[in-house]
């Protein structure tokens, strides 16, 4: 079902079961690729947008907002395999039967666990400030600590500020800005202790697809050895953004598209393309 336009021609869509995605579908309805685009944890897929508008108009795009972010519904418990399973819910709903996985922070190891465990489904991995490995009980601890003492809203806009990088502010003011999700502290708290435990080296000996991994030079959450070594499990490359944090996504999405343009042609080129 498609809910209202959402831009940059870019529909929401909702699947039967209520979840929801912002999914650009090219014109003719044959596309030359096809690209599903996992969001962190507490934000929404919303923020993929300032680099799907910088992808060629003729690729199919969607960008989810999992369970419990977003448009989508909120249950009590979430995890990694059932983020997973609504990724490959979202890609029947489309009728999209593979797809370039690309997944920020804890999105990495959700798309990684679809291309291990749907090996057809994925075309390539891409990891952005990827999860490649879980977070420490002392982050936890450190997290649910400011999230009782600021709150949800103010605690995951101070984060995303901190960690977008100085160019955020312009994609902000070109329409593009990042939004949290829409949560009480119980529901952030459940996700993040979901995200934490969450990492994608797990799935490295079991992906098959092309894996490219990018991370910012100043990534703090997930530092750019965490990806290197998720590169280097996976016979893959790792590309360092300079100046960027743990969301370039959103302080340099034009690198970050660029990256990913060019490694989903390169499958084209040996005659991979879906």
């Amino acid at each position: 079902m498609v809910m209202r336009q959402a831009g940059q021609g870019v529909e929401r869509v909702r699947t039967r079961d209520g979840l929801s995605a912002l999914v650009r579908r090219p014109e003719p309805p044959r596309a030359a690729a096809a690209v599903l685009f996992v969001h962190p944890a507490n934000l929404q897929g919303s923020i993929w947008l300032p680099v799907i508008a910088r992808l060629p108009a003729d690729w199919a795009c969607a960008a989810i907002d999992l369970p419990g972010h977003g448009h989508s519904p909120r249950h009590d418990a979430y995890s990694v395999e059932s983020w997973s399973a609504s990724c490959s819910r979202l890609l029947d709903h489309l009728g999209w039967t593979s797809v370039h996985l690309v997944g920020a922070s804890v999105g990495a190891p959700i798309a990684a666990a679809l291309a291990a465990q749907h090996p057809e489904r994925a075309d390539g991995l891409i990891t952005v400030g990827g999860a490649c490995l879980p977070a420490s009980a002392a982050e936890t601890r450190a997290f649910l600590t400011a999230l009782a003492e600021l709150g949800a809203r103010a605690l995951l806009e101070s984060l995303v500020a901190d960690e977008s990088g100085p160019a955020a502010a312009e994609t902000a003011g070109a329409g593009s800005a990042v939004e949290v999700s829409d949560n009480p502290s119980a529901q952030v708290a459940a996700i993040w202790r979901a995200a934490a435990g969450a990492y994608a080296m797990r799935y490295a000996d079991r992906v098959g697809c092309p894996v490219l991994a990018i991370v910012g030079d100043r990534d703090e959450s997930c530092p750019p050895g965490d990806s290197r070594a998720f590169a280097e499990a996976t016979g893959g490359r790792l590309e360092v953004l300079r100046g960027q944090g743990h969301l370039p996504m959103s302080g340099a999405p034009a690198a970050v598209a660029s990256l990913i343009h060019r490694h989903v042609m390169n499958r084209a080129h040996r005659g991979d393309a879906p």
